[in-house]
């Protein structure tokens, strides 16, 4: 399975979720993301889970803007919120990636708060569930679509 197959099962993919750990196994060849997704139309639901990467090629982590009068703190206390896609984002770096391997994925995930790219190239990935429920959204960001009221946070 690949990350688009994975998100292609979520209600929001990996759009608007909360990173809140990376493990690297080097020796095994295995990567894990510890996740928060978003489970419901509004985003006021989220649920934990696992993301496995297999057959680990390489996993290229771009330096953290850290500037927090500017929205990039080290470390946001709901933690890292990402969005991901498939391929190499541009951001100056992506010529220095090799090209995945055959039967791989090269997959890039936006830190909003570093304003920075991790990317992973391997050749499977494995989603499992944390928490066996959705639960109240830890993160104060929501959808808001046309013809809903925005509370005013001043309020």
């Amino acid at each position: 399975m690949t990350f688009d197959e994975i998100e292609a099962t979520l209600p929001w993919g990996l759009h608007d979720a909360y990173l809140e750990g990376i493990t690297l196994d080097w020796l095994a060849a295995r990567l894990e993301l510890q996740v928060r997704l978003m489970m419901s139309e509004h985003q006021d639901m989220d649920q934990r889970a696992s993301i496995t990467v297999t057959g680990l090629v390489y996993c290229a982590i771009d330096p953290p803007e850290i500037d927090p009068a500017r929205g990039h703190p080290a470390i946001p206390e709901h933690g890292l919120w990402i969005d991901t896609g498939t391929g190499a984002i541009t951001t100056g770096g992506e010529a220095r990636l090799p090209a995945p391997p055959t039967g791989c994925f090269l997959q890039w995930i936006f830190v909003h708060d570093w304003n920075g790219c991790i990317h992973i190239c391997g050749r499977d990935a494995i989603l499992s569930w944390l928490e066996p429920a959705p639960v109240p959204s830890r993160a104060l960001t929501r959808a808001h679509f046309p013809g809903d009221i925005v509370p005013d946070p001043a309020v």
